[in-house]
């Protein structure tokens, strides 16, 4: 075929002229319907059980390390293959992996009967753990080392006498102390630049102002998507060589050369009243040009019209079926490897409507790819696409860090820079407030004791004491402090500086910062950024991976519980799930709701919280939830299912299944959200 020849209607070459077929096969589930939580969730622990559904009943082998799980006559084969445990469940974990954000894939094959004959299918899906170690404890005194003011010697009381963030076990007078922040070299992750607080985010033992990277190694894009489009492209250019891109008249084969070696058959059978297309590549050694980002116009990947053509050289071996009805409706399924430019797998679960693709996904992995600023997803991981927008499936893959910057190039990053708008490399801040030297109007040199410590830093300006001794932490000096303040909780800090002076917390940590200290606030993170939504009839919603349901064990602590309301303005609010990130969704006029990937725009998302006097107001239950979409409010019954019928919102005698509390927090001794 010509170089740069296109098919109008790409490799979905089928008949197209009789009747649709009855006694059609069941479609082969889906992985939202196999998986169960569905792909893309994120477990946020170190472990994760994943249950299989839909496909129990069948002979099952799956993988959890990357490699394509094989049947082999109604057995599970292959050194990594195992068949499915009795109890349908598969347990994921971390192994080695150390990274807060750490993808695991299952591929699962299955017998399946088709149209065609075909019984293996394959499908997979992505999940996410948290992999983060916990924090060590170098000097084993039982405070981790993300929170030891003195990591490398042992004072389980952690005393500050001075108040600065280093434990008096190790501010030894006359150590070595190069970037003189007060913290001894060996005990300082950045030894040259001044850095009290010892913040390290990535944990690698750098100090996160010295360190290039503080948030750990900056992760590629996953290349999997180009890959997608690729294959797409190459498959309807060999595909159009065997019958000038045009439909049959009826069954035969048709055979081609492909471009650079190989070949690709193609044979079109009857089976019923269903048209059975098999297209079949050996060795098909063919190349195609597609566009890819151009990282050199665009380095952080925030402009999607920067992109560049290339050619990409595939060499594919295996077969697709697609099955359809003589309309040109139906399904495409198949695998093939993949080697050349890329080393792969492509796997179809394509739809057909009218003889082209009309929806589905194509899975893909591979292990080495041409794109030096992109990188194969890890493990082989099988990553699903959607077509026609080849968008990741939602929760499939990573999303992007947000790029760090630094405004004052000095070396420093502004999230973790003292004066991030005025160049101070070495951090310096001689009265250890929030702004460094080289920026803060208030600091002065001025030394009135002449003690060593400037007066603004000085807890005793007029006196001198070079170790500013404070007994009582009243933010007076030994030296000039003529009155001993009482220490109810004995934990070394003074009643009157003491942020929960009834409770031991010598750290004085304050995660919220509202003056209450952690070991005495109820809240120690502040008020929770979500809501509880509790129906009258005694059942909270949640998102069980992938759709709305009712629980009458309401949990503030259950993430999939938990929910952000959204003003989205006109008196609308959309509702977005803390623990899935999907928002409420009015799928359908016939009263389907379920849970979708967000668009708050979308009138399918939104949501009129109504003053709700049916059988009386309540209080506690004062609002219903009206769709802006459709006329139908959110119903539960008690069976946990969670719907609606056209124009059921005045529904007399189940008021109870659509009176709603939104509670800020989960807390329900407090008034909700009123309409």
């Amino acid at each position: 075929m010509p170089r740069g020849m296109k098919s109008v209607r790409p490799a979905l070459l089928v008949l197209s002229t009789l009747a649709v077929g009855c006694g059609e096969p069941t479609p082969v589930p889906l992985p939202s319907e196999i998986f169960d939580p569905q792909p893309g969730h994120n477990f946020r622990a170190p472990t994760g059980v994943v249950t299989l559904r839909a496909i129990t009943d069948r002979v099952v082998c799956f993988t959890t390390d990357g490699s394509m799980p094989e049947l082999r006559d109604g057995r599970c084969a292959g050194a990594t293959t195992r068949a499915m445990p009795a109890d349908h469940r598969i347990t994921l974990a971390c192994g080695d992996e150390t990274s807060a954000t750490s993808i695991r894939g299952i591929k699962v094959t299955f017998d399946w009967p088709t149209t065609d004959g075909t019984l293996v299918q394959t499908v997979s899906g992505n999940f996410t753990l948290d992999c983060t170690r916990p924090d060590g404890d170098a000097d084993g005194d039982g405070v981790p080392d993300g929170m030891d003011n003195c990591r490398t010697t042992a004072n389980p009381d952690q005393r500050d006498a001075n108040m600065n963030m280093i434990g008096d076990a190790c501010e030894a007078m006359g150590a070595p102390d190069e970037d003189r922040d007060g913290r001894p070299d060996a005990d300082d992750n950045c030894p040259h630049v001044w850095n009290v607080n010892q913040a390290d985010d990535d944990r690698d033992g750098v100090g996160n102002v010295c360190d290039t990277t503080p948030r750990g190694p900056i992760a590629l894009p996953w290349t999997n998507g180009t890959l997608a489009r690729a294959f797409a492209m190459w498959k309807d250019e060999v595909q159009c060589s065997l019958n000038g891109c045009r439909n049959p008249s009826g069954t035969g084969n048709w055979s081609a050369m492909c471009e650079h070696g190989g070949t690709v058959s193609w044979n079109v059978s009857l089976s019923g009243l269903r048209a059975i297309s098999r297209f079949t590549y050996t060795n098909c050694d063919n190349t195609v040009s597609v566009p890819v980002h151009d990282w050199a116009r665009d380095p952080r990947g925030t402009d999607p019209m920067a992109t560049r053509m290339i050619p990409l050289r595939l060499t594919a071996s295996g077969s697709f079926s697609q099955d359809t009805d003589f309309g040109g409706n139906g399904t495409e399924s198949g695998m093939v490897t993949l080697t050349g430019d890329y080393a792969g797998t492509v796997i179809s679960h394509i739809a057909i409507r009218d003889s082209a693709r009309g929806g589905g996904y194509f899975s893909v992995a591979c292990t080495a790819d041409p794109i030096a600023e992109e990188m194969c997803a890890p493990s082989n991981l099988l990553v699903n696409y959607y077509f026609a927008d080849w968008r990741c499936e939602p929760g499939g893959c990573p999303e992007a860090q947000a790029p760090l910057v630094d405004t004052d190039m000095d070396g420093v990053f502004d999230d973790y820079d003292n004066c991030p708008t005025v160049a101070n490399p070495t951090q310096a801040n001689a009265d250890f407030d929030r702004e460094g030297d080289a920026c803060d109007a208030m600091t002065t040199m001025t030394d009135g004791d002449r003690d060593g410590i400037p007066d603004a830093g000085d807890n005793c300006p007029m006196v001198a004491n070079p170790t500013q001794q404070d007994s009582d932490h009243d933010g007076l000096g030994d030296a000039c402090d003529m009155v001993s303040d009482p220490d109810t909780d004995m934990d070394g800090v003074t009643d009157a500086r003491d942020n929960c002076p009834m409770a031991a917390n010598p750290m004085q940590q304050d995660a919220d910062m509202d003056g209450l200290g952690d070991a005495c606030d109820p809240t120690p993170r502040g008020e929770p950024a979500f809501s509880l939504l509790r129906v009258k009839a005694g059942r909270c919603l949640y998102d069980n991976g992938g759709d709305v349901r009712s629980t009458t064990s309401c949990d503030r602590a259950a993430r999939t519980q938990q929910w952000e309301v959204v003003d989205v303005g006109g008196g609308r609010r959309a509702f977005r799930n803390v623990g899935t990130r999907q928002c409420l969704n009015a799928e359908s006029w016939v009263g389907t709701i379920g849970m979708a990937a967000c668009n708050t725009a979308s009138s399918s998302q939104q949501w009129t919280l109504e003053r709700y006097d049916q059988g009386g107001f309540d209080m506690a239950y004062p609002l219903r939830l009206h769709s802006a979409a459709y006329n139908f409010c959110v119903y539960t019954d008690g069976t946990n299912n969670v719907y609606a019928s056209q124009g059921n919102c005045g529904l007399l005698g189940t008021e109870n299944n659509r009176k709603i509390g939104i509670y800020p927090g989960g807390d329900f001794t407090a008034t909700p959200l009123q309409p």
